[in-house]
């Protein structure tokens, strides 16, 4: 008899399966199910992948493992095809079957390295991320210590203490004693950055907690689960360039730091995008490049204006495909530590200050839509998985019916 066919495995077969929050799952291995969750108005997304099982003393177990192929195609990351999702289930408990026993004294870095693995494992994009993270704020002061001596009193004075330390500045000559940089912790901007970092680092130490809490590696998740993030954390003003600004920006540039700042403006990829970019990477016939690898994990085409397309060809022309695109001076590609020194006697010169690359991006996003592009359009040139993040920053710049019929009709003096 033929085995029947999954009802996951195609896209026109889960279309089929009502909008719902209830996962629909299958069999995939002995005490391994995969899931499938469409959602309710989950328009534009798409479903999810899931994946359950059970742990040696018979609790059940579940994980997320990416978006369904639903509405893109799949990249093997954070889009998975039907077939890729099996695999990452079957990778994801065999993850669980290495770790299953409880060491007896498991500590804070213990529970960061079998996260990280098992999330890796899981094609989770953000780890790198993740693991500086830890790497520079959790592991130096939480790392030895077993999780079952964590106390909510501990794990709140490790939040805080990110927010009231001072900044410490190590250097090649002096990495031993550290030189303290010293912060002005009145500035309310400077309060909110802080908090905003403890915040994002607090989940990163929750998630890792919370993975061992889930598989049975410690008994009580009460120490961190009552540590709450601080509150108003992400509303810093995000600044972008005016047209006079952009303009005294590029006149002021030349050669390799005028060729990164002008390919920023006119595609709105983040520095490492740029830095990524290979020859190959742009399409003469279209008029646009290809960033195959995004802070997302979702890679996608940008076409370019005119004036973006004659850059780009004239970086590209007569070179081999896997040259980088974008390079510095010395002919290397660029670097974090590299554009630094540039940018700022750039900033410099141009007579700018308190401005970053990144807000370039910004200023990329801001101009499509003050000149009328739609915010999923915007949405989908930064590579945002969604609108929320361009609604966010950029949705008081669309041109308003409200704020046009406020501004004819309201008081004037």
């Amino acid at each position: 008899m033929a085995q029947r066919r999954s009802a996951l495995s195609s896209r026109t077969s889960r279309a089929a399966l009502p909008s719902s929050d209830a996962p629909e799952w299958e069999i995939i291995n002995p005490g391994l199910r995969l899931g499938y969750r469409r959602g309710r108005g989950t328009y534009g997304r798409g479903g999810s992948w899931l994946a359950a099982s059970r742990s040696n003393d018979g609790a059940r177990i579940q994980t997320k493992l990416g978006r369904a192929d639903d509405l893109v195609a799949a990249d093997g990351s954070a889009v998975l095809s039907h077939e890729q999702a099996k695999d990452a289930a079957r990778a994801w408990a065999k993850s669980l079957r290495a770790g299953n026993e409880a060491p007896a004294a498991l500590t804070v870095n213990d529970a960061l390295d079998r996260y990280f693995e098992a999330r890796g494992a899981e094609g989770m994009k953000s780890i790198a991320d993740a693991r500086t993270r830890a790497a520079f704020h959790i592991r130096p002061k939480l790392g030895p210590t077993k999780v079952a001596d964590l106390s909510i009193e501990k794990v709140r004075a490790w939040r805080d203490g990110m927010v009231t330390a001072q900044k410490r500045l190590r250097t090649k000559r002096s990495a031993s004693k550290p030189n303290t940089v010293t912060v002005d912790l009145t500035e309310p901007e400077v309060i909110r950055r802080r908090r905003d970092t403890a915040n994002r680092t607090l989940t990163t130490l929750k998630a890792a907690l919370n993975w061992a809490f889930n598989n049975r590696l410690v008994t009580d998740d009460t120490a961190w689960r009552l540590v709450k993030p601080y509150r108003g954390t992400t509303a810093a003003r995000v600044r972008f360039l005016s047209p006079n600004e952009q303009k005294a920006l590029i006149a002021a540039s030349n050669g390799a730091i005028r060729d990164l700042v002008s390919a920023a403006l006119v595609t709105g990829a983040r520095f490492g995008e740029l830095a990524r970019l290979r020859v190959s990477d742009y399409d003469r016939t279209n008029k646009s490049i290809f960033i195959a690898e995004s802070k997302s994990g979702k890679p996608r085409h940008v076409p370019l204006p005119t004036g973006g397309a004659d850059l780009f060809e004239r970086l590209a022309r007569d070179r081999p495909g896997a040259d980088p695109l974008l390079r510095q001076e010395s002919g290397g590609a660029w670097a974090p530590s590299t554009y630094n020194r540039p940018w700022k006697a750039l900033l410099a010169q141009a007579k700018l200050s308190d401005v970053t690359l990144h807000e370039i991006r910004h200023t990329y996003a801001s101009t499509m839509v003050r000149n009328g592009a739609p915010l999923i359009v915007v949405a989908e040139a930064l590579g945002h998985s969604d609108t929320r993040m361009a609604e966010k920053h950029y949705a008081h710049l669309a041109p308003s019916y409200v704020a046009d019929t406020i501004r004819r009709l309201a008081p004037d003096i």
